[in-house]
């Protein structure tokens, strides 16, 4: 179990982070389309730094975890959460997927009906960019926080 809660743990956290990161550049870029001249100026923050380095610590993490702590586990760099030590696991694994799946097409569709709503009760701009990045980190983040919930509780019902 404790490779699902550091898989899913990281995986959040980098949500997040890469949630933020993308945030920051559509705050601070400028699109001009007031003349003929089609301007786009990106900025990209500190945050993307961040990220990089996140998803670099998390990655020597993954392959330290794979090599020392998670060999007890069955834990495997390559197959992540969905590594398994035995046919429970395989099954916990398979069952939490199927779980975050059904979980994954309810919060879609919602997603995109707030998105239509959110287009339609407002004209600024500005929240318009940010709405469709919110929607995806917060599905992103609920999927994994899901496949963690279900595979803790079916890993405790077998």
């Amino acid at each position: 179990m404790k490779k699902i809660i550091f898989e899913q743990v990281s995986n959040m956290i980098l949500a997040i982070l890469l949630a933020c990161a993308a945030a920051s550049t559509i705050a601070g870029s400028n699109i001009n389309t007031d003349s003929s001249d089609y301007l786009v100026d990106i900025h990209f923050d500190k945050l993307w730094l961040v990220f990089i380095l996140a998803a670099f610590i998390f990655t020597v993490l993954r392959y330290g975890y794979s090599k020392y702590l998670g060999k007890h586990d069955g834990y495997d760099a390559k197959n992540a959460e969905f590594s398994y030590q035995d046919e429970r696991e395989k099954l916990i694994s398979q069952h939490a997927t199927k779980i975050t799946y059904q979980f994954m097409t309810n919060i879609l569709a919602a997603s995109i009906i707030v998105l239509v709503f959110c287009n339609a009760l407002t004209n600024s701009i500005f929240v318009l960019r940010l709405i469709p990045v919110i929607l995806i980190a917060i599905c992103l983040i609920l999927m994994f926080f899901v496949y963690l919930v279900a595979w803790i509780v079916y890993d405790h019902k077998l």
